[in-house]
């Protein structure tokens, strides 16, 4: 569902190969977007449930038989020729519906095959269809032939050429932005003299001279015919490019279209675009995700004008599609030590026109019993406004009501908070915001009443490709929350920092490396005279698997379990996609919680480890992880009055919706 094939208009070249070079790419193109999908069929694993994939057949349909053969025997050219072909890419689907459009379907073979071989630096090759023995243009349209026909492509990939000598006129000036590693230039994309002259380095290294002088504010850059000889004596191929920039732009006019219960003047001002500032398209595609980020667009899209105008300003135009008002939402997880937990929401996005947001939501867990005392439920209502000072920053109010029941503690909460976030860039946001809240709490410790108020904080940076799954980058937050509890007058802060990184070992993020450490401290008041949700805890889904849910920290004399001062807890994945639906996840968790303010380590760190399974949707992955405590946790607890003691369990199984980090 992420795929998006566009197909750009391409420019033929004053040469005979560069017009062959363009066709052949277009053609493959419209293959490979032009594959129909069944619409009846319902597919679960690669299973059909109800449906089937297959077409009817006409009663006039040509099947044929097909085989590829390369001279030399190259692999890899065999696999390039086998993919651009559509004879063989649909040799086991339904054939074509007459002989007239199966020739036809096969004379289309030569530009698509011929634009493979570009792509792999062939020049010089020549190929040859047989249809039923014979050559296939020598076939009249309305012959008959047998079915199924035999169909023979005979490729001479011929040798492979390299670049020669490449001008690349009207080049854009070089700025800071170039200098960056990730930033595409034609000799990056390995247009320079002695490398393999595939035909896709000339196309791209043609679009990123447009792109720079487009990123210089000239939106109308352009490329110009490409020059481009094949020189096959020398195996060589010649290459000159040319780029006519146009003429430099500052926004103009900025209107809004398709509104309807939003305010056009708030959706212009949330781009951040301002009219006079100089054209560039990265301020554009953010100033989209700014838009996004409202959640009250399923659409939006920023044209630009098609001409600039006398005074070098060119007019914007923002056109949108309003998603309906309100929404509602429900999700579900399990695990064999915490039991089912449900949530669920519903929500106006829209209140007052400038997509401010009214959340209804609430939540039960740990429903593993039928007693209703013993569950871990929460309500609440959040109110958003965004753009509250600028663009960049929204205003968020909150009331929310909880109860928590877990062994080592259980908690009724009462909080007020109010306050800010802020995006400083795409990858660095923050936020802070006044807490108030009354807590009543049950532990090993005593039963407390506190009166707690704070300032929490927090930082965040994120380089990740992908905010589901993650396949390269890093993520990085910290928190600090100062805080004053009237009831025992203390002062006080907690801070938590956590971090994860993602390394693939290939470009299509199959198999990745996936790491998360996490660090907190709280400082100024003894375990005894904070809120148990406000203690460090281990073990459970997010944190140690194969261990019950905060279920690892100090340990009292007397054999409970409390939360502790200080955090450390880190897991290591790899992760790996057996196929584009399904991958396996082996992995190791280590962590605990312990008194004092800083990691002491007078108790051991707990290690769990086990393996996932995952089918990726387009919603995420569905994550089932089973894992087991490698060493054994002993504490006491109390239910219905008693003291009982609790072990880790045997294994432990994790149902949910996303990566686990």
């Amino acid at each position: 569902m992420r795929g998006l094939i566009r197909l750009e208009r391409l420019i033929q070249g004053r040469h005979r190969l560069a017009k062959a070079l363009a066709l052949s790419v277009a053609a493959a193109a419209l293959i490979a977007g032009a594959k129909p999908q069944p619409a009846a069929a319902f597919k679960l694993f690669g299973y059909n449930i109800f449906g089937s994939d297959e077409q009817p057949v006409s009663p006039d349909a040509q099947p044929y038989k097909i085989e590829v053969t390369v001279a030399g025997g190259d692999k890899s050219i065999k696999s390039a020729v086998e993919g651009a072909s559509a004879l063989y890419g649909g040799k086991d689907e339904t054939p074509p519906p007459s002989t007239p459009a199966f020739l036809s379907k096969a004379r289309s073979e030569y530009d698509r095959i011929l634009g493979a071989l570009y792509a792999n630096a062939r020049y010089g090759a020549s190929i040859s269809i047989l249809v039923n023995g014979r050559k296939l243009e020598d076939i009249p349209v309305d012959a008959t032939l047998p079915h199924p026909v035999p169909v023979v492509i005979n490729v001479n990939p011929g040798p492979v050429f390299t670049f020669g000598t490449v001008k690349l006129e009207h080049r854009a000036p070089p700025t800071a932005i170039d200098e960056l590693p990730k930033t595409k230039t034609p000799e990056r994309l390995g247009l320079v003299p002695g490398q393999q002259a595939n035909s896709d380095i000339v196309l791209s290294a043609e679009q990123a001279m447009v792109d720079a002088w487009r990123r210089q504010g000239y939106p109308k850059a352009k490329a110009l015919p490409r020059v481009i000889t094949a020189d096959h004596v020398n195996n060589k191929l010649y290459v000159t490019l040319d780029v006519a920039p146009g003429r430099l732009a500052h926004y103009g006019r900025i209107t809004v279209d398709g509104t309807k219960d939003m305010d056009p003047a708030f959706v212009a001002r949330q781009t951040a675009l301002e009219p006079g500032g100089q054209y560039d398209p990265a301020e554009i595609e953010l100033a989209k995700r700014r838009l996004q980020r409202l959640q009250v667009f399923s659409t939006t899209n920023i044209a630009e004008g098609d001409l600039i105008g006398a005074n070098g300003t060119m007019p914007l135009m923002i056109t949108v599609t309003e998603r309906p008002l309100h929404v509602f939402g429900a999700g579900a997880e399990y695990s064999t030590t915490d039991g089912i937990g449900l949530n669920g929401y519903w929500e106006h996005r829209n209140l007052f026109g400038q997509a401010e947001r009214l959340r209804l939501e609430a939540s039960v867990s740990g429903v593993d019993s039928t007693d209703p005392t013993k569950f871990t439920y929460s309500g609440g209502v959040t109110f958003v406004k965004p753009g509250i000072f600028d663009p960049f920053t929204d205003l968020t109010a909150q009331l929310l009501v909880k109860r928590e029941v877990y062994d080592p503690y259980s908690q009724n909460t009462f909080r007020a908070r109010v306050g800010l976030a802020h995006e400083f860039s795409e990858q660095l946001t923050g936020k802070i915001a006044i807490n108030g809240e009354y807590d009543q709490v049950k532990d090993a410790y005593n039963k407390r009443n506190l009166l707690l108020f704070s300032l929490p904080g927090e930082l965040a940076y994120d380089t990740t490709d992908d905010k589901l799954e993650p396949t390269r980058g890093y993520r990085l937050k910290g928190a600090f929350e100062p805080f004053y509890e009237s009831k025992f007058g203390n002062f006080g802060a907690m801070a938590r920092v956590d971090g994860s990184a993602y390394f693939s070992f290939d470009a299509m993020g199959r198999y990745v490396l996936a790491g998360r450490l996490a660090l907190g401290s709280i400082v100024g008041a003894p375990a005894r005279e904070l809120p148990g949700d406000r203690l460090f805890f281990a073990g459970g889904g997010g944190s140690v698997r194969g261990y019950n849910y905060r279920s690892l920290g100090p340990k009292l004399d007397n054999g409970f379990i409390v939360g502790g001062r200080s955090l450390l807890e880190g897991s290591l994945e790899m992760r790996v996609k057996v196929t584009d639906s399904i991958g396996i996840v082996p992995f190791v968790d280590a962590g605990s919680a312990f008194e004092t303010s800083y990691p002491s380590f007078n108790e051991d760190v707990k290690i769990g480890a086990g393996v996932g399974l995952r089918y990726y949707t387009s919603l995420g992955a569905i994550r089932v992880d089973v894992a087991r405590g490698l060493t054994k946790v002993r504490g006491l607890v109390i239910e219905d009055g008693k003291i009982k003691r609790k072990d880790t369990p045997p294994f432990a199984i994790y149902i949910g919706l996303g990566e686990s980090f």
